[in-house]
């Protein structure tokens, strides 16, 4: 899952390649603010449970969390240990996959200006990264939604059946936030 940017070559005669068109879309670190002491507080919905997730410190390029968990951003993106979470150039229809556990996962972007209200607030021109993966009777799906400089502000599973009849599985959403 992985947006290749399309090479735009002129040739002529006496004269230099043009160069590469700038793609359109934002940068991925927009979305996902990285700095030791930045915290995200989440709820799922229907529980009084509350967790939270707390940048403490660094190793090398790596952001670490208080749950073992090891962000960096790079020249493609925001990505953790196994995967990107966010692609650059961050676009309605960008790409990109991953490989988990023998498993192929493809993750789109859905949308870059979508709304979602939350405890923490209402966040607007979210980016909505889709991935669909095939079960026995249809799909599971993830849609994880950021808001730019504040992070993931929401986490939705739900199967979807054959017929195309989705059915939300959990909603995991923001609560509280400290970003600098």
């Amino acid at each position: 899952m992985r947006t290749i940017a399309l090479l735009l070559l002129c040739c002529a005669c006496k004269s230099a390649p043009a160069a590469a068109p700038t793609p359109s879309g934002d940068d991925a670190t927009k979305y996902y603010p990285l700095a030791v002491g930045n915290s995200w507080t989440y709820a799922q919905r229907g529980s009084d449970k509350r967790e939270t997730i707390q940048i403490v410190g660094r190793d090398g390029p790596w952001f670490l969390d208080d749950h073992r968990g090891r962000l960096r951003y790079e020249r493609d993106g925001v990505r953790d240990s196994d995967r990107y979470l966010l692609h650059t150039p961050l676009a309605a229809g960008a790409q990109w996959s991953a490989v988990e556990n023998l498993l192929v996962q493809r993750f789109e972007v859905t949308t870059t200006d979508a709304s979602a209200v939350t405890e923490a607030g209402t966040f607007i021109h979210c980016a909505v990264v889709r991935n669909e993966q095939a079960m026995k009777n249809g799909k599971f799906v993830t849609e994880w939604t950021y808001a730019p400089r504040v992070g993931l502000v929401q986490l939705v599973t739900s199967t979807l059946d054959p017929k195309g009849q989705q059915q939300e599985q959990t909603r995991l959403q923001l609560v509280a936030y400290h970003v600098q």
